[in-house]
Formats: structure tokens, C-alpha cells, sequence
């Protein structure tokens, strides 16, 4: 790991790039922030940024900034999970030299940490354990006391931490106390990031005028279609709510940024993935569609060994647009890569650790407060479950299935 000292002299009298405008690139940047280096611009590919703004700065294409670090006088930092190794294969393309014009967010920190801040969600989806999973770890909500606990000791432990999913298994909308714990977050400089199905929002408004830097909202499609994958859920409740969110982002924080991200099944991807897009240029949202998934792996494990399956898991099967085979295939074709999920921490609302972030058990810590993270990662590094994990190859099967996918006029799957 690089040293602020360090990184302080390589980014001196230079302006400095993140390339990642998603949760990872941002978290970098609140890091850098803290840590009193100055940042110029976010890059990113994706056509979802064209235009757009990221914490309050500009996101600009990677083509546009390599003549000015190739002539000293800029410096790139990736802020990726998934997309690091590319990121830096274009840059040495580029003629960048690594450690000199560029570094990865790995140097700074390796770690990503989740606080799942409710341990209850109040949908039960059936492509994800809270609906496929018979076993369920006892419900639960963190206090925002316990949680201050929580954030002071994970930044002490990790100097370039840059950011906080408030988020895993659970629907964090439904903590009371959320709003104290976002504004903590933001107290203590670090990033701030929600994800909600929006089918319940009884103090959203609070939790917006706390500030969350980042707010990612799922859809599966427009009106019944939108109800068959959200188990559970209303689509006119969710249509509803999301608009209060755009009404409350532009009254409280006009700078935070809303990601709607559309999982793509077999049965959404005409008409209802075409509304959806419309949806959110209307309402400057962020769209990025992918494909849906079956979650956890804890299933995917089960399916590679033949294992019965819940029913839950079995109806969702067919729904998919990429098979499951195919899933595994190319998580397989990829195998020789690192696995992004190493970089997750996931902490539980009564602050167990959870050995990782796409698995719904075991848990490796019984409390992260009385547990240093150094022994909790020695726990990691041998764990069975990882090599097991990669000896059936499924250790890539989120990168997969997360890739953004656009739909073509056209193409329905």
C-alpha cells in the first residue's frame, strides 16, 4: 500500500484523474479529499456520464487527459472494482508507465467495506437470498452509536478509506436512524452509498437532507412486468417514491448522484427497458442496465454441484437473458484474473463480518469491534471458502453479469 506521504509526492504540481465516475472511483475521490489532495476531474467510458457532473466534478472521456499526463503534467488513479486490469492495460497502451503516470485504487486500499445497516428487507425477490434462501440470519437494525464505532475503527485501520456501502442483503430505508448514520458518514469525509428498492420511504426525506453522496435504486421493468422479478413489490409504489426521491434530491442535495440500475431479463428488455431509459433522462437519472443474475453464490456453488435448488431459485432460472451455463462459462474463460471480491468487507447490523460480499454465509468474525482488521483478513487469505470458490470458477461470476449492457432498437435478448 502507498502512503499518503507518497502519493502527495506523485500527484505534487500535477492534476489529478480518477477513471471509475461509480461508487469506487467516488470513494477514491472522497479519500483524496480527506487526505488533502486536490482532484480535477473524473474519467469514464460509459455513455451514461456524457454530460454529467460526479461529486460536483466534470466527467470527461480517458482519450481526452492522456496528452497531458503523458507530458507530466497530470496523474491517473483507477477507481474501479472490476475494471482495474483494463483501466491499466490502456494506459501502458497509452504509453503511461504504472507507479509514474498512474496508479491502481488497490495501491491506496484493497478493502471495500458494507455496513448492512438493516438486516431486513421488505421485498423478497426471488433471484435474491432474502427470497431464495430458506435460512435467514437473524433480523436486526445497527444503532447509529454502534455504527459511529463502527466507521472510527475502519478508518483508523484503513487511511485511503473512500467509501461505505450502507447496504448488503438489507433495504436500509427501513433504519430509523439512517439519516444520523449518513450524516456521520459525511462528517467523517468518507462516501456515503445507498441502494433501495424504494417500495418503502417513510423518512426518505431525512435520509436525503443528511447528504448520501450516491443512491442506487434497482428496476426489473414497467408495471407488472417490474412486480414479477421484485417480488413483492408495487410498481406504482416504486414510480411513486422514485419520484419523491428526485424531488428531494433537487430540494436537499442537487448533487447527488441517482443510479438506476435496470436488470435485464428475458421479459423486459423491448418496450418496458425503452420506458425506463426515457424515465430517467427525464428525471436525470443515471441508467445502467445489465444483466439480472441469480444471487448468492452460495446457489450458483450448489447448481455447478448439482444441488436442488429452492423454488424460488428454480422459477428465476429461465427468466434469465444470459443462462446461468453461459454465466459460468465465461466466469470460467476469466479465471485467471483476481477475483473483485476480495476487495468486499461485508459488515452485518450486529457487526459480525461475513467471509464475502456475493455469499449470503458463513461469517468469519463474530464482532468486527473486538476484532482487528488485520486478523480478520489472516481469517480471509485461508479461507476454504474462496478456494473452493475458484475451484469450481465461479469466483468471476459477478464481473459476468454486472458489465453494462446496453439493448439495441431491436434486440429483445
Amino acid at each position: 500500500m502507498i502512503s499518503v506521504e507518497a502519493l502527495r509526492r506523485l500527484c505534487l504540481n500535477k492534476k489529478v484523474f480518477i477513471w471509475g465516475a461509480m461508487i469506487v472511483g467516488q470513494g477514491v475521490c472522497r479519500s483524496l479529499e480527506r487526505n488533502g489532495i486536490a482532484v480535477n476531474c473524473f474519467l469514464d467510458k460509459s455513455p451514461s456520464f456524457e454530460g454529467k457532473t460526479s461529486l460536483g466534478y466534470p466527467v470527461c472521456k480517458p482519450d481526452d487527459v492522456f496528452d497531458v499526463v503523458r507530458s507530466g503534467e497530470g496523474f491517473i488513479i483507477t477507481g474501479s472494482g472490476h475494471n482495474s486490469l483494463e483501466m491499466a492495460g490502456l494506459c501502458q497502451n497509452a504509453g503511461l508507465r504504472e507507479g509514474i503516470d498512474f496508479i491502481l485504487s488497490d495501491d491506496l486500499n484493497n478493502i471495500d467495506p458494507s455496513v448492512d445497516v438493516a438486516g431486513v428487507c421488505n421485498l423478497k425477490c426471488i433471484s435474491c437470498p432474502r427470497g431464495n434462501m430458506k435460512e435467514q440470519p437473524p433480523v436486526g437494525f445497527m444503532s447509529a452509536k454502534t455504527y459511529e464505532k463502527v466507521i472510527q475503527k475502519l478508518i483508523k485501520e484503513i487511511p485511503f478509506l473512500g467509501s461505505i456501502q450502507l447496504y448488503t442483503w438489507g433495504e436500509p430505508l427501513l433504519n430509523r436512524e439512517l439519516p444520523e448514520i449518513v450524516k456521520m458518514t459525511r462528517e467523517a469525509k468518507v462516501l456515503s452509498a445507498i441502494s433501495s428498492n424504494l417500495n418503502y420511504a417513510r423518512n426518505m426525506d431525512a435520509v436525503i437532507a443528511a447528504r448520501p453522496d450516491w443512491f442506487k435504486v434497482s428496476c426489473s421493468g414497467w408495471g407488472q412486468n417490474y412486480e414479477r422479478t421484485h417480488t413483492g413489490g408495487k410498481w406504482d409504489v416504486f414510480l411513486s417514491n422514485l419520484h419523491r426521491l428526485v424531488e428531494f434530491r433537487d430540494k436537499f442535495h442537487p448533487e447527488m448522484q441517482i443510479i438506476l440500475n435496470y436488470h435485464l431479463y428475458k421479459h423486459n428488455t423491448g418496450e418496458d427497458y425503452r420506458r425506463v431509459e426515457t424515465l430517467c433522462k427525464d428525471l436525470s437519472l443515471i441508467f445502467i442496465p445489465n444483466h439480472a443474475y441469480l444471487y448468492p453464490l452460495d446457489i450458483i456453488w450448489d447448481y455447478v454441484d448439482g444441488k436442488a435448488l429452492s423454488e424460488e431459485a428454480r422459477k428465476t432460472i429461465p427468466m434469465l437473458l444470459m443462462t446461468l451455463e453461459e454465466g459460468i462459462a465465461q466466469s470460467r474463460s476469466l479465471a485467471s484474473l483476481p477475483c473483485c471480491e476480495e476487495r468486499s468487507f461485508p459488515i452485518n447490523w450486529d457487526c459480525r463480518v461475513r467471509e464475502c460480499g456475493v455469499f449470503f454465509r458463513p461469517f468469519i468474525a463474530d464482532n468486527f469491534l473486538e476484532t482487528s482488521l488485520k486478523d480478520i483478513m489472516d481469517r480471509k487469505r485461508k479461507s476454504r471458502l474462496c478456494a473452493g470458490c475458484r475451484k469450481r470458477g465461479i469466483h468471476q461470476f459477478t464481473r459476468v453479469y454486472l458489465a453494462e449492457k446496453r439493448v439495441e432498437d431491436g434486440e429483445t435478448g
